[in-house]
C-alpha cells in the first residue's frame, strides 16, 4: 500500500460516520480513528487549538510523513489522524514510534 493510492476524505458526512463507527486510540500526539473497509482513505487533521495555519500545516505534514513510514505494513482501510497540541515540538522519532504503537493496539497492521 503506498500513500498516493490513499484516497483523501473530504465529505464531511463520511468523517462523522467515521467518528462514530471507526476504533479510535489516543497517543502521545495524535488522536487516531481507523475504521476497516475496501477503500483505503488517509486524512490528517489540525485543529485552531493547535496553533496558526503555519503550525497546524506543519503538523499534519508530520503526521503524514511519520504515517507514510510504514503504510505499506497497514491494511486498507479508513484512517483519521487528529493532532494534539504540542505535536511539532516532539522529535519526528517519538512521533513515529507512537504512531505505530498506536495502530499496532488498534490492530491495523496485516
Amino acid at each position: 500500500m503506498i500513500i498516493d493510492r490513499f484516497g483523501s476524505i473530504s465529505d464531511s458526512k463520511e468523517f462523522i460516520y467515521v467518528y462514530q463507527n471507526a476504533k479510535k486510540w489516543h497517543c502521545d500526539c495524535a488522536v487516531i480513528y481507523f475504521l476497516e473497509s475496501d477503500t483505503t482513505k488517509f486524512a490528517a487533521v489540525s485543529s485552531k487549538k493547535v496553533g496558526k495555519a503555519v503550525i497546524r500545516n506543519h503538523t499534519k505534514r508530520l503526521l503524514r510523513s511519520a504515517f507514510h513510514s510504514f503504510t505499506s505494513e497497514l491494511k486498507d482501510g479508513i484512517y483519521i489522524m487528529i493532532a494534539k497540541v504540542g505535536l511539532e515540538k516532539l522529535p519526528y522519532a517519538k512521533i513515529q514510534k507512537s504512531l505505530r504503537w498506536s495502530l499496532g493496539k488498534m490492530d491495523s497492521f496485516k
